[in-house]
């Protein structure tokens, strides 16, 4: 049966933050991630954000703002 933890990789080790339930001993296989360093740099994923909303832009999306419809056209959409 497989168990996922969160732990930590440092000096070549692995740390478990988490104790598997269940598991006194085990085999493991270990996929790193870099969820906590992309949460970390605040600007990083700033710049993510950024550019992923000119993807959606240049690609036609309307991400809202002006121009605004006017009430007259908003009621004739609902008829």
């Amino acid at each position: 049966m497989a168990s996922t933890v969160k732990g930590v990789y440092r000096n070549g080790q692995v740390e478990l933050l988490q104790k598997p339930e269940g598991v006194e001993d085990g085999d493991v296989e270990v996929t790193l991630s870099n969820l906590h360093r992309d949460r970390d740099d605040r600007r990083s994923s700033d710049d993510r954000r950024q550019r992923a909303r000119q993807w959606l832009r240049e690609g036609g999306w309307r991400l809202g703002g002006a121009p605004y419809p006017t009430r007259d056209e908003l009621h004739d959409r609902t008829r």
